[in-house]
């Protein structure tokens, strides 16, 4: 956390050729994988106190005082928690909270493809992969808050302001989230920087998927089997980049489409 988002940036984006491996061969059964539960709720509720490192005019949670506002990156049922921060003091337990819970090795369809959220490429980095799930199960993306601050704010994208629709969505640490310290306070320094990909097809077009980037978000580990993931106004990490892949003759062709405010809270669990 007291990096500079530039140089943990710069350090981070070396492992995102990962992502577009695990797009196309990420399964269920990989050696080295632990199964977990995902909850993706449909309110970001920050209680890190980040005013230790953004207290120089940047946006920052004060902790005590929670920050809660709508996620863009939500569920698509509501079957999870109705709160969260559920651990000891100093954190205060939120209530009336809506999430959806994904549970790998759930939802399998009659070709044995069940839903998979996980640990992998040694428990570094956090993948959750609905498309091959019974239904199948889905996550919902919001793109109707371009970044207005941003150098190159989105439009609207072509197929709309919103989807509901299956995902990959992959979180990279430099290390692995199970090395982590658990939180020590509201301020966790123990807390660590990541980027996340998420992609989906298409839905007029099979060939043609769409990955949303986030530079820059937040991990603290909550408990020895809790994980926390935030991208939120706090410290920025809400903003998203779009691109559309193309696939024309086995030649995939990338385009920026621009920066969104997608913020979103989710946590892992085994």
């Amino acid at each position: 956390m007291r990096k500079s988002h530039l140089a943990v940036r710069v350090g981070l984006l070396t492992l995102a050729a990962l992502g577009l491996l695990l797009w196309k061969v990420h399964t269920t059964s990989a050696a080295g994988q632990i199964p977990m539960t995902v909850n993706v709720y449909f309110q970001v509720v920050d209680e890190q106190n980040t005013t230790a490192f953004y207290n120089n005019g940047t946006a920052y949670c004060s902790g005590s005082n929670a920050s809660i506002g709508s996620a863009f990156f939500d569920g698509d049922i509501v079957n999870g928690p109705t709160s969260a921060y559920n651990f000891v003091p100093p954190w205060t337990l939120s209530t009336n909270l809506s999430s959806s819970q994904y549970v790998s090795g759930t939802y399998c369809s009659t070709s044995n493809a069940c839903l998979s959220a996980s640990f992998n490429k040694n428990q570094s980095t956090l993948s959750l992969d609905t498309r091959n799930s019974l239904g199948p199960r889905k996550v919902g993306l919001s793109f109707s808050a371009p970044c207005l601050t941003c150098s190159l704010p989105g439009g609207a994208p072509s197929f709309g302001s919103s989807v509901n629709t299956p995902v990959l969505v992959s979180i990279f640490l430099n290390t692995p989230y199970t090395s982590m310290s658990v939180c020590s306070s509201t301020t966790c320094p123990e807390a660590e920087p990541a980027f996340a990909k998420l992609w989906f097809t298409d839905p007029t077009n099979s060939q043609v998927t769409w990955r949303v980037d986030w530079t820059y978000l937040r991990v603290l580990r909550m408990s020895t089997g809790t994980w926390y993931v935030l991208a939120d106004a706090c410290d920025g990490s809400q903003i998203a980049g779009l691109y559309r892949l193309q696939n024309q003759r086995n030649k995939v062709t990338t385009s920026f489409q621009g920066y969104y405010l997608i913020p979103f809270f989710l946590s892992a669990a085994k």
